[in-house]
């Protein structure tokens, strides 16, 4: 029986939780690929589980890490098509990335495009579908509107800073730290501000000339997450795509109608339903040319994979960081 190197997670705990194993290659069950794993990005969501903070799509202990990666799909279930065999795919949602071998649904297969190196390849069909989707979906940003984005110094907030600009948006980035306020400049943002700052709503008051943002994105939430609403304008929207900085009080129905703004929650895969695919369209030919650009700053080996958790909890991360399984295959 043919064997591989994987992380495994036998039980809720810290980044010293993750084992690397020698265990079987899996074999594929019905509607199944087996996937030669390049590259996956840490993902929040595997620092999430493997400290059972999440209950939603959690693959239950014990489990192998990585919710997204890309590869090239090496065998097939007898009734899926054997033309994918082969062929250099991105998956998500299945988990199982954090090894060399991994299984995936084959619906739930995205094409890499000729022109993406095996790096790109891993992070665009979250990052990129994402950002577009914010901005021209969840968003329906308009050119001359302030848009405000957390976490301006990761690969999300780097991409939506690039698409908000490209759509004529003023944008203001925050970053969680002085230290990482450059960085984030770097994607095109108008202003950046330390969001660890209490005066920060102040700052993007200032920054619009008094009115406050007209969009915010929040993939943080957290205890913290109600400054939104002090620096969000009339009609304004926020929109929440994740709690990395757990959970967020409860939000004021009385005051939003004070305030005439909304609140929404966003999933890419909801609006990728009615999206059409106009975000693949809209986002590969700017990705291979260079445009726009999906920063990956560190890259680990799969044997470091407890330290990329470690670095990831002490926020110690910008842009995308990968975890390396069989690199440029």
């Amino acid at each position: 029986m043919s064997t591989m190197q994987a992380a495994v997670i036998e039980a809720a705990g810290g980044p010293e939780a993750i084992t690397i194993q020698d265990v079987p290659v899996p074999e594929p069950g019905p509607g199944e690929v087996l996937i030669q794993v390049a590259y996956a990005p840490l993902n929040p969501l595997d620092n999430h589980a493997r400290a059972a903070r999440i209950q939603w799509m959690h693959p239950g202990f014990p489990f192998t890490p990585g919710f997204e990666y890309a590869g090239r799909v090496e065998a097939v279930a007898d009734d899926v098509d054997t033309s994918l065999v082969g062929t250099r795919v991105a998956t998500n949602a299945g988990w199982g990335g954090n090894a060399e071998y991994a299984l995936a649904k084959a619906a739930s297969l995205v094409p890499v495009p000729d022109a993406f190196d095996w790096q790109l390849a891993s992070v665009f069909s979250t990052c990129a579908y994402t950002s577009w989707l914010l901005i021209h979906s969840a968003g329906q940003v308009s050119p001359g509107q302030s848009v405000v984005i957390h976490s301006a110094a990761g690969a999300v907030g780097a991409l939506t800073t690039q698409v908000a600009k490209s759509a004529g948006a003023r944008v203001i980035g925050l970053t969680g730290g002085e230290a990482k306020v450059e960085y984030a400049g770097r994607f095109g943002a108008d202003h950046v501000f330390d969001y660890n700052r209490e005066d920060w709503p102040d700052q993007v008051k200032d920054a619009t000339d008094g009115k406050g943002a007209d969009l915010i994105i929040d993939g943080n939430a957290g205890p913290r997450a109600m400054k939104n609403f002090d620096a969000i304008a009339p009609f304004g929207n926020v929109i929440f795509m994740g709690a990395t900085a757990g959970e967020s009080p409860d939000v004021n129905v009385s005051m939003l109608i004070g305030k005439n703004c909304s609140v929404t929650g966003f999933v890419q895969y909801v609006h990728q339903m009615r999206s059409g695919g106009a975000e693949k369209e809209a986002t590969h030919h700017k990705l291979a040319s260079g445009e726009w650009v999906i920063p990956v700053e560190k890259v680990y080996p799969l044997s470091d994979l407890a330290e990329a958790h470690r670095a990831w909890e002490s926020r110690e991360l910008i842009g995308r960081t990968l975890i390396r399984a069989g690199g440029d295959i």
